[in-house]
């Protein structure tokens, strides 16, 4: 079994308020998985949960940089 690594380019930084890092991290581990990968997840199904995919949003900035040069 190999494991493959997925490498983000972009980070995000957020302030919080206490407490959240370690139910972050509580979290995670109940899910067996990283901080890192719950948020990015967790994050996904906001966004979807208000109508959004991260890949509309990305087709509607490629049309906004295509027509605008951006």
């Amino acid at each position: 079994m190999s494991v493959s690594t997925i490498h983000y380019p972009d980070k995000l930084r957020l302030r919080v308020p206490a407490g959240l890092p370690d139910a972050l991290r509580r979290a995670a581990q109940q899910n067996h998985t990283s901080s890192s990968e719950w948020a990015r997840q967790a994050l996904l199904r906001g966004l979807a949960a208000e109508g959004l995919q991260l890949s509309d949003l990305q087709a509607a900035d490629a049309e906004k940089q295509s027509k605008f040069g951006k």
